[in-house]
C-alpha cells in the first residue's frame, strides 16, 4: 500500500480504486511460496471484478488502449511503445517461467484449450510423442524474436479500443469449466472475431519466486534470453536434497545430463558469426531437368549467393539447366559417374564435404522439388541476423497438387524439420549411416542453438501420380520392412482419396 501511495504522489493521472464491495471475510488465502502460486476460486473472481471494472473505465473514458500487467513482472522500457507499434487488437508481451522448481521454462501463452502447446484435431489423433514434439516446436519458435498468433495469453496484455468496443471481458463463461480468468477472456475474444498475438522481441522478467528478485538487476542490464537461461538457484538447492526423493533425483540426473550436453556444445568462444550472412544452397540432383528444378532454382536465387550441386549420375540435361540458370552466380557442380543413392549416407557425406569446402556462412539444404513460400524470400535476412540461433527448422507441406497439401496422421505438415544452419567449423557434425532416410544434413546440427521459423516449405515431389508410384516402388525395394522409415506411410502413398487441404498463401 505504501509503495502505491508513493507512486501516486510522484506521478500524475493515477487513479487508485479500492471500493469494489468485496466481502474480505469470504476471501480464501493466496498461497505464494518458493515452489508455486495457488489461486482459489474466490480470488479469481476478485481479479475478474477488478479487471472488468478497469475495462469498463477505459470504455467510458474512450481510452485508445488498456494494458494489463501483473505486479511481479518487470518490463523493458521499450515494451509498451513496441506493442502499440504492432497495430493489433490484443497482444501479450512474452515472459518465461518455471512453474515448478524442476519444470522446464515455459511462456505464458498457449495454443489451445487450457494450456496445450499443440492443436487438437478432429481428423488427426497425435501420439504422445508427437504431442511432445509439436509442443517443443511451439515453445522453441517463441524463443525467436517476432510476433506470433496464439490461442491463449495473459498477465501482460495490451488491448485496443476496438477490442474494448466489441465487448472483451474476463467474466467467467458458465458453460466452460476452464480454470482462470485469462482462458475465458481468450475464448470470448476469439468468438468476437479478435485474433490473439504474442510478441517476443523484449521478453519480460517474471519474479515468480522471491529469490528471483536478485535477477532483476541483471535483467535491466542484459535483458532475458530464454535460449541461455539457467535457474542456478533452483538446480543447486535440488541437488543438495536429491537423495531424499527418488523421483526428483531422476529428474535432476536428466538436468545434469542436459547441463553436461550444454557445456559440451558451448561455442561462445568457438562460434563463428560472419557479418555477411550469405546463404549457400546445397543440393543433390538426379534427372530433375523436366520436373521442378527450374522453378526451385529461380526461387532460391532470391536469397542465395552460392550453390553447391551434386549431380548423382543424371542421364538427362539436369546439369545444363543448372549451368544456364546459375550463369553469373557463384556455383560448383560435382558430377557422379555412378549413382550413390542406394547408399544415401555416402551421397550426403559427399554433399557435405563439398559444401563446407566453400567455407559458407549459412547452408540451405534443398531438394530439387522444394520451394520456400514467397514470404521467406522477402524476410529471410531477419533470421540470419539473429546471433543466438545456429539452426532453423521449417514446416514441410507435401503438395498433392498445385493448390492442396496432404494432412493426416501419417502426413503431418506441423512437424518442423531443419533446412538452414549456420556453419560452425569447430563443431563435430555427425551423419546417420543408413541407406535410406539418413537425413540431408548432419543429425546433430539441431543440438546447437535451434529455432523454428513461421515460414513454410512447399514439397512438390508428390504432385504427379507417376512420381508417387515410383517413390512407392523404390521405398518398398530398398526398405521393405520399414526399418529406415515408416512402413505405414509407404503403404499410404497410393491412397486413392487422401485428406487434402488448400494451401493458404497468407499462412492462416
Amino acid at each position: 500500500k505504501n509503495v502505491i501511495e508513493k507512486f501516486c504522489k510522484r506521478n500524475k493521472n493515477v487513479l487508485i480504486k479500492t471500493n469494489l464491495d468485496f466481502n474480505e471475510n469470504n476471501m480464501q488465502e493466496y498461497v505464494c511460496n518458493e515452489s508455486t502460486h495457488v489461486w482459489k476460486t474466490s480470488l479469481i473472481k476478485k481479479i475478474i471484478r477488478y479487471k472488468d471494472d478497469m475495462i469498463d473505465y477505459a470504455r467510458k473514458n474512450n481510452f485508445d488502449y488498456i494494458f494489463f500487467i501483473d505486479s511481479d513482472i518487470v518490463l523493458n522500457p521499450k515494451t509498451l511503445k513496441h506493442l502499440i507499434s504492432r497495430n493489433v487488437d490484443i497482444v501479450s508481451n512474452v515472459f518465461w517461467t518455471k512453474w515448478t522448481p524442476i519444470s522446464d521454462l515455459y511462456p505464458q501463452v498457449w495454443v489451445q484449450d487450457e494450456g496445450n502447446f499443440y492443436t487438437r484435431n478432429w481428423d488427426v489423433e497425435y501420439t504422445e510423442k508427437e504431442k511432445r514434439q509439436i509442443s517443443n516446436d511451439f515453445v522453441n519458435m517463441l524463443k525467436v524474436p517476432g510476433i506470433y498468433k496464439v490461442g491463449g495469453l495473459g498477465a501482460c496484455t495490451l488491448i485496443s479500443k476496438e477490442a474494448i468496443k466489441r465487448g472483451v471481458s474476463f467474466a467467467l463463461i458458465d458453460n466452460v469449466s476452464f480454470w482462470g480468468e485469462d482462458r475465458h477472456f481468450c475464448i470470448r475474444a476469439r468468438v468476437l472475431g479478435l485474433d490473439l498475438y504474442v510478441d517476443t522481441v523484449y521478453p519480460a522478467y517474471h519474479i515468480y519466486r522471491e529469490n528471483y528478485l536478485s535477477g532483476v538487476a541483471d535483467y535491466k542490464k542484459n535483458g532475458f534470453d530464454p535460449n541461455n537461461y539457467v535457474d542456478t538457484t533452483t538446480v543447486t538447492s535440488k541437488i543438495k536434497n536429491r537423495k531424499k526423493n527418488t523421483e526428483k533425483f531422476k529428474t535432476l540426473r536428466k538436468i545434469k545430463r542436459y547441463m553436461r550436453k550444454i557445456k559440451e556444445l558451448n561455442f561462445k568462444k568457438k562460434r563463428v558469426i560472419n557479418a555477411d550472412n550469405n546463404i549457400t544452397v546445397s543440393m543433390v540432383l538426379h534427372n530433375e531437368a523436366d520436373r521442378y528444378l527450374e522453378r526451385v532454382l529461380k526461387a532460391a536465387l532470391k536469397y542465395a549467393s552460392n550453390f553447391v550441386i551434386i549431380d548423382d549420375a543424371s542421364t538427362d540435361n539436369t546439369v545444363e539447366v543448372c549451368e544456364k540458370l546459375l550463369k553469373g552466380v557463384k556455383h560448383k557442380i560435382i558430377k557422379n559417374k555412378v549413382s550413390l543413392f542406394k547408399n544415401e549416407y555416402k551421397l550426403r557425406m559427399l554433399q557435405w564435404k563439398e559444401t563446407i569446402k566453400e567455407n559458407p556462412d549459412w547452408i540451405m539444404f534443398l531438394d530439387a522439388d522444394e520451394e520456400f513460400e514467397e514470404a521467406f524470400n522477402k524476410d529471410y535476412m531477419y533470421l540470419l541476423k539473429n546471433k543466438n540461433v545456429d539452426a532453423y527448422q521449417f514446416r514441410l507441406y507435401d503438395m498433392w497438387n498445385e493448390k492442396e497439401y496432404r494432412s493426416d496422421e501419417l502426413w503431418n505438415p506441423n512437424v518442423y524439420r531443419p533446412f538452414l544452419i549456420r556453419y560452425q567449423p569447430k563443431y563435430k557434425y555427425k551423419f546417420k549411416h543408413t541407406n535410406q532416410h539418413c537425413g540431408r544434413l548432419p543429425y546433430n546440427a539441431v543440438n546447437l542453438e535451434t529455432a523454428n521459423s513461421i515460414y513454410r516449405v512447399k514439397h512438390y515431389g508428390w504432385m504427379n501420380p507417376e512420381d508417387r508410384k515410383r517413390k512407392y516402388d523404390r521405398y518398398k525395394e530398398l526398405d521393405p520392412e520399414g526399418k529406415d522409415g515408416n512402413i505405414k506411410q509407404y503403404e499410404s502413398i497410393l491412397d486413392e482419396k487422401p485428406n487434402l487441404i488448400k494451401f493458404d498463401v497468407k499462412g492462416k
